[in-house]
């Protein structure tokens, strides 16, 4: 009898825990970004940008938006909501820009690089309260940047994602 009451505790606790790091997402779900495209579908190299919004985000993206805007380059905003409809495979490189909470990424992020294992154009930018929670890699080839929210860090992190994003265009053959 010890032994169930024991063993049901257990469970009892870790389905707490597993539940207990979800729940902030769904209690603080935050907004995305309003969709936008910019130059024609049909050119060879395309980005794909998917991002939350706060202030702090908005102004990578626009830093991201402004670095490629007079390039023959299909650039495409959307939020993390529709991104389980989005084929990472079509794009030369996909930036998604997420939250952690409860020391995890947003939800959409991780079922976009479950979908995504064996794609390295894949650059993930997390925010956290001190800026240095990385996601696990789980033998996965995303490329992972951590940052604090904060409006000085703008410039280096959008930067860092920019050369990213060109190195990667550079490497396409379309």
């Amino acid at each position: 009898m010890n032994k169930r009451f024991i063993l049901g505790a257990l469970l009892l606790s870790v389905s707490i825990m597993q539940l207990s790091c979800s729940v902030p997402h769904m209690f603080w779900p935050q907004k995305d970004i309003q969709p936008h495209e910019f130059h024609e579908p049909s050119l060879g190299k395309k980005v794909l940008v998917a991002s939350r919004s706060s202030e702090f985000k908005d102004a990578v993206v626009e830093r991201i938006k402004a670095a490629f805007k007079d390039e023959p380059v299909y650039l495409k905003f959307i939020g993390l909501e529709p991104l389980e409809k989005e084929d990472g495979a079509k794009y030369s490189a996909v930036v998604l820009i997420n939250t952690c909470m409860s020391w995890d990424m947003d939800r959409n992020v991780k079922a976009f690089l479950k979908r995504h294992k064996e794609q390295s154009h894949i650059i993930v930018l997390t925010t956290s309260g001190d800026g240095g929670w990385v996601p696990k890699m789980n033998g996965q080839s995303f490329d992972a940047i951590s940052s604090a929210s904060q409006k000085d860090k703008v410039d280096v992190v959008a930067d860092e994602i920019i050369t990213k994003i060109r190195l990667l265009l550079q490497g396409e053959t379309k």
